[in-house]
């Protein structure tokens, strides 16, 4: 069965959008960045990015760039913004079949099994659907490869030529498209392959020399582009932002994490995850055999990128699973071997053991024997445990009756992502949803709003569309002094004590705790 990279990334694409519905923007990450691209709607610096009023150095721009883009033709929609970060996943799908036919010129068919194999995978699928910069990064990452297999290929076009120095350009817009969209660790997805090109490019290869004056060449390109908004930002931020952006969200990062730090293990654990199911198969896991991956340039390229970033983000101590996102396409494109092409049998169920442990947990859920949701105060409905136990069975069913083996698979792995969604969504509405929150804050936005809570992250601040940044108070003395310059403004707390001088209006959920919204005693509620 011949299968296309259109196909391939439309199915990626309908998978996204299902996610997307499923779930609400999902504090505190998702809710931060798109409270960034609120804050910068309402009139702040393009350059310099600010959160809650104040500057937001974490991150560069073009997320939130992209997003107000997007509202010049919907205005402030959530759902809009929530659209553009998986936009680039979809785009990376395509440009892993891209990839494919440049590799393997000569196998077209492996085209649409690497894209297919991506759009099917559980974690590029749950990630490719958040509103983070990890899909930009991937999408950055695929145009540096292929601008670094283009410019190896023909040995003397290594920055000599017009069609040598496109490659070089290629790679140098590439770099600096990862830089507007995550910061300089893009250069941890590129460079063990940009520095070790006599260990996998094809005979005859580019002189060492001529190789790394390209390499200089793509720097230099990358370098003036991103002049063009860092250095307008630094004299925009001052010192403040250049101390964030140019050591402690740079260097400082690779130094010490401040934050999701795990162990030197942590990746390897996860490995497992990032190639079921397709690379636990006899086929698959012989295509990641040592020897089948150093046996040809192709293969030797793509586990020097997947290795070289493994390891380099195993050996800094904060972790994530998203990190290594851009990676994924390079699992999927040594997966493309040749996955088995036979149908499967019910010998073969041993591929759908995830399946079958998240069905344990759904069942345990709809019998309301998980501790974690009473915790909550939370009560899985049964409907929702049932559509779940129905998707992994269509899921199941797919893998056993499909001809393809390949297809078999994707079902599987689909499945597990959309009942897991199907399942958890009345949960994630009721508790992680600010939309209820919003809307109760929504009337206060000129009397003035506060939070007690010292490590508020502006996840409120898209949800009621304030247009002006809400107060911290986090002292007694603080939360008075606000209370009696705000007399008809509202206080929310997390502790769920009394707070002198104030009496409770309102109380709603937020994940595992609940804000209740204070009013100074003088105003009637």
């Amino acid at each position: 069965m011949r299968l296309s990279v259109l196909s391939a990334t439309l199915l990626f694409a309908l998978g996204l959008l299902v996610l997307v519905l499923l779930r609400p923007l999902m504090p505190i990450d998702e809710t931060r960045y798109v409270a960034a691209a609120w804050e910068m709607h309402q009139g702040g610096s393009l350059f310099v990015p600010h959160l809650n009023g104040e500057l937001y150095g974490h991150k560069p721009p073009l997320l939130f760039w992209l997003i107000n883009l997007v509202w010049l033709f919907t205005g402030p929609s959530g759902l809009a913004a929530r659209l553009v970060a998986p936009a680039f996943a979809v785009g990376g799908v395509a440009l892993t079949g891209l990839l494919a036919r440049r590799l393997w010129p000569g196998e077209p068919e492996r085209a649409g099994i690497a894209a297919l194999i991506l759009a099917c995978s559980p974690v590029f699928l749950f990630f490719g659907s958040t509103t983070m910069f990890d899909t930009i990064l991937a999408v950055s990452t695929l145009l540096a490869m292929l601008a670094l297999w283009q410019a190896a290929q023909e040995p003397d076009l290594a920055g000599g030529t017009a069609s040598g120095r496109r490659s070089w350009l290629l790679l140098g817009a590439a770099i600096a498209l990862g830089v507007y969209g995550k910061g300089p660790v893009i250069f941890l997805h590129v460079l063990p392959v940009a520095l070790t090109m006599p260990l996998w490019a094809p005979a005859p290869r580019a002189p060492v020399s001529k190789w790394f004056r390209g390499l200089a060449l793509a720097l230099g390109v990358a370098i003036v582009l991103v002049a063009l908004w860092l250095l307008p930002a630094l004299v925009i931020g001052g010192e403040p932002y250049q101390i964030e952006v140019l050591w402690r969200q740079s260097a400082g990062r690779m130094a010490s994490s401040f934050a999701h730090q795990r162990p030197v293990w942590f990746y390897l654990a996860l490995l497992p995850m990032l190639i079921w199911p397709f690379g636990w198969t006899r086929s698959g896991l012989g295509a990641l055999a040592p020897r089948a991956l150093a046996a040809r340039p192709e293969t030797r390229f793509l586990t020097i990128w997947f290795l070289g970033a493994l390891i380099a983000f195993s050996a800094i101590s904060g972790k994530q699973t998203h990190y290594l996102l851009p990676e994924i396409p390079a699992l999927a494109l040594l997966l493309a071997r040749g996955p088995a092409q036979r149908q499967w049998t019910s010998r073969d169920l041993w591929l759908a053991l995830p399946l079958a442990g998240l069905a344990l947990g759904l069942v345990a859920a709809g019998l309301r024997l998980v501790p974690a949701l009473e915790a909550l105060d939370f009560r899985q409905p049964l409907w929702a445990a049932a559509l779940g136990l129905l998707c992994l069975g269509a899921g199941i069913w797919g893998f056993l009756r499909l001809r393809s083996g390949l297809i078999g698979l994707g079902a599987l792995a689909l499945s597990f992502v959309i009942a897991l969604h199907l399942a958890a969504s009345p949960l994630l509405f009721a508790r992680y949803d600010l939309t209820p929150l919003g809307a109760a804050l929504a009337p206060y936005r000129d009397a003035g709003i506060a939070i007690t809570d010292g490590t508020y992250h502006a996840q409120l601040n898209f949800a009621a569309r304030l247009d002006h940044p809400v107060a911290r108070p986090t002292t007694p003395e603080a939360v008075a002094d606000w209370a009696a310059s705000h007399p008809g403004g509202v206080l929310l707390d997390l502790s769920g004590a009394q707070i002198a001088g104030l009496h409770p209006v309102a109380r709603l959920p937020y994940r595992s705790d609940t804000y209740t919204l204070f009013q100074p005693n003088e105003v009637t509620p």
